[in-house]
């Protein structure tokens, strides 16, 4: 069986990673939510703090670019009207997201998520644990570093599997478009 590539990596300058976290981290955090209301804390599944840039931030139009070429060049070819706020991440010591999609086919919104985009922005010597994996027929690891971009189609399963030491940091952001049918 074959398919279309499951990601694109892609990278982003250190010094912009750095510049970008600095102003993310002025924004207050607040515990991540879950579904399509954002109002379900539920730690057994998501257990990580967050914090949202305003819209239109310029990271938000980097992780953009990153996500429009996976599209393209992937031939995924997902129309897309939009993209949402960038979301910083923060996972601590046991802290993690199990298996899930950001997509939510079934819930009647009137867009569905099609891409999303992910940063490593600390070093993976900052932390232990933590890997971004993507499930599609095997669970795939992907290879990270600080300032590598991930993009992908929302609607694959993948986590980040639980930190052991230090603090990994990540921002995301999800490009939508109309419902899939």
């Amino acid at each position: 069986m074959t398919h279309l590539p499951i990601w694109l990596l892609g990278k982003i300058p250190l010094d912009v990673c750095d510049a970008a976290s600095r102003e993310f981290e002025l924004i207050e955090s607040k515990d991540a939510s879950m579904g399509l209301d954002g109002n379900q804390i539920e730690h057994k599944t998501r257990n990580t703090a967050v914090r949202f840039a305003p819209d239109g931030h310029w990271f938000g139009g980097i992780l953009y670019e990153h996500a429009m070429k996976a599209n393209r060049d992937n031939k995924w070819d997902y129309e897309i009207d939009f993209h949402e706020a960038v979301q910083y991440a923060e996972y601590g010591p046991e802290q993690h997201y199990h298996w899930h999609t950001d997509t939510f086919t079934l819930c009647g919104a009137p867009f569905d998520r099609k891409v999303t985009a992910v940063c490593l922005m600390n070093d993976p010597s900052e932390f232990e644990g933590g890997e971004f994996q993507i499930q599609l027929y095997q669970d795939y690891t992907a290879p990270l570093e600080k300032g590598t971009v991930i993009a992908f189609p929302s609607i694959l399963n993948h986590r980040v599997t639980p930190v052991t030491s230090g603090i990994r940091k990540s921002a995301t952001i999800w490009l939508n478009g109309p419902r899939f049918k």
